[in-house]
C-alpha cells in the first residue's frame, strides 16, 4: 500500500471515530434534555415526605378569611405577585381587597404569603423575587400546592368547591403547577381544583405554562392589561393554547388602557404601573361573578 493511501485510510479511520463520538455526545446532550425536563416536570418537592414538611413550613403565611356563618365554606385561594402582602412603606392591600370581594361573593379566601415563613424582608425579597434572581415560578409551585394542602385540613373549608387565583408572579406558579406531574395523591389535590384565575400572569421563559402541555383541566379566566409593559397580553397566546389543547374552558378579559398591576392600590412613586380605581372596581365585580358562577 502507497504512503498516500495509508494516510486516506488513516484519514477514513478517524473520521468515523470522530463521527461515533459526535454520535455519543449527542445522544448524551439529548439524554441531559431528557432528564432536565423530566426533573422540571416531577420536581422533588412533589414527593410526600418534602410536600409534608413543606406544608408544615407554610402554615404561618396562610391566612383564612371566612363569612358570617358555620360553614363550610367554598374557598378561593388567593396568591400574589412578587410584590407580596406588604413592602417597605407597609402593607399592600391588593390581596385583602379580593378577599374582601371573595367574602361578598359568599367564599372564603386564603391569602398565601410566601415571604413571610422563609423570613424574607418585603423590600429585599420583592427585588429579587420580581427579578427572577429568587423563588422563580416553578419553585413557588411548591407554595400554591402547601396552600392546598392547609385547605384540605381545614373544617371550614368546603372541599366540593375549591379555586385558586394568581396575580403576575404568582399567576406565573399557577400557570406551571398546572403542567407538572406527580403521584396519585398529587393528581387528587389538582383534581379538587374546579377552576383557576390569572391576572396578567408572567407567561415569558422560563414559565412553563405556555411551553409545557398542561396536566390539569378545568375553567380558565385569564384577565390581561391591555397597556402591559410587563407581559403583553400577545404574550400568554401560548399558554392559552396550551390550556384549551388539554381540554380547560378558557375565558379571557383584557382590560383597555390599562397598565401592569393596575388593581394595585399602593404603588411606589417611580413606579411604571398606575392604578385605575374604575378598572379596579370593574374586575372586582368581575372576580365576584366568577367565584358565583359554577365551574365548567
Amino acid at each position: 500500500m502507497s504512503d498516500k493511501s495509508k494516510r486516506r485510510s488513516r484519514l477514513g479511520r478517524v473520521a468515523k471515530l470522530l463521527l461515533l463520538a459526535a454520535g455519543v455526545i449527542a445522544l448524551l446532550a439529548a439524554a441531559a434534555i431528557a432528564a432536565y425536563v423530566w426533573k422540571g416536570s416531577h420536581p422533588s418537592f412533589l414527593a410526600p415526605q418534602p410536600r409534608a414538611a413543606h406544608a408544615k413550613f407554610m402554615a404561618s403565611g396562610l391566612t383564612l378569611h371566612t363569612p358570617p356563618g358555620a360553614g363550610p365554606f367554598p374557598t378561593v385561594l388567593l396568591v400574589p405577585g412578587c410584590g407580596g402582602i406588604s413592602n417597605g412603606r407597609g402593607p399592600n392591600p391588593i390581596m385583602d381587597e379580593y378577599a374582601q370581594s371573595a367574602l361578598q361573593a359568599g367564599w372564603a379566601a386564603a391569602v398565601l404569603d410566601s415571604y413571610g415563613p422563609r423570613g424574607w424582608d418585603p423590600e429585599w425579597a420583592r427585588r429579587r423575587v420580581c427579578a427572577g434572581a429568587r423563588l422563580q415560578g416553578l419553585f413557588r409551585t411548591a407554595d400554591i400546592l402547601a396552600g392546598l394542602d392547609l385547605l384540605a385540613k381545614d373544617p371550614r373549608v368546603d372541599h366540593r368547591h375549591v379555586r385558586v387565583a394568581g396575580w403576575s408572579h404568582g399567576g406565573w406558579a399557577l400557570g406551571d403547577l398546572v403542567t407538572l406531574h406527580g403521584d396519585e395523591d398529587f393528581q387528587q389535590t389538582m383534581a379538587g381544583v374546579e377552576a383557576i384565575r390569572l391576572t396578567y400572569p408572567f407567561c415569558a421563559p422560563p414559565a412553563r405554562g405556555g411551553r409545557r402541555d398542561w396536566t390539569w383541566r378545568g375553567g380558565v379566566d385569564l384577565v390581561m392589561a391591555q397597556r402591559d409593559a410587563v407581559q403583553p397580553p400577545a404574550g400568554c397566546t401560548r399558554l392559552i393554547e396550551r390550556a384549551k389543547a388539554a381540554g380547560a374552558k378558557v375565558t379571557v378579559m383584557t382590560v383597555p388602557g390599562v397598565t401592569h398591576a393596575f388593581d394595585e392600590r399602593v404603588q411606589s412613586p417611580d413606579s411604571a404601573f398606575r392604578f385605575d380605581p374604575a378598572a379596579t372596581a370593574k374586575v372586582h365585580q368581575q372576580f365576584i361573578g366568577w367565584l358565583q358562577t359554577p365551574a365548567r
